[in-house]
């Protein structure tokens, strides 16, 4: 099972559901779209004791900080795990977005960046934004569990 979040905006209470949530359904591998924004934040994660691999957003600050903090945190990133490709990047241009999911080269693209949670598939490529963990804009704190045997992906509010 993936743990994918994004927008987490410092929010610790948030973070705190989120890790308590996720150690339940025993994740092997947690992607965050962007937007951590402070160090403090971001070891917050690592007590999920699983592999993280996050990008920037247009908010995160301290990025030298970050990069110390999580190993795994870029611009972009592009990886296969388990036999299926994978695109992470925030989403902060829409025509990147656009360009990646319809280029057909990723079975999942995963962006953040809207504060809105959607799953769509366009050809082979899902396309998952699991909305904000913040809760800041929209009220709810979500976040999706992607289950790759079975290849379904849910939105969770936490």
């Amino acid at each position: 099972m993936i743990g994918i979040v994004s927008d987490s905006h410092d929010n610790l209470e948030s973070i705190n559901m989120a890790i308590k949530f996720l150690k339940k359904k025993n994740i092997e591998l947690l992607l965050h779209a962007g937007d951590i924004i402070s160090p403090f934040a971001a070891v917050r994660f690592k007590e999920l004791g699983c592999e993280i691999i996050a990008v920037f957003g247009n908010n995160d600050g301290e990025r030298k900080v970050l990069r110390e903090k999580i190993n795994k945190i870029s611009d972009f990133a592009e990886f296969t795990y388990r036999g299926k490709k994978f695109a992470v990047y925030h989403g902060s241009i829409d025509a990147i977005t656009r360009s990646l999911v319809k280029s057909g080269l990723y079975d999942f693209v995963i962006t953040g960046h809207t504060h809105k949670a959607k799953i769509e598939v366009v050809g082979k490529t899902m396309h998952i934004n699991p909305g904000e963990l913040c809760g800041y804009l929209n009220g709810k704190r979500t976040l999706c569990l992607l289950d790759l045997e079975n290849m379904k992906a849910k939105i969770e509010e936490i």
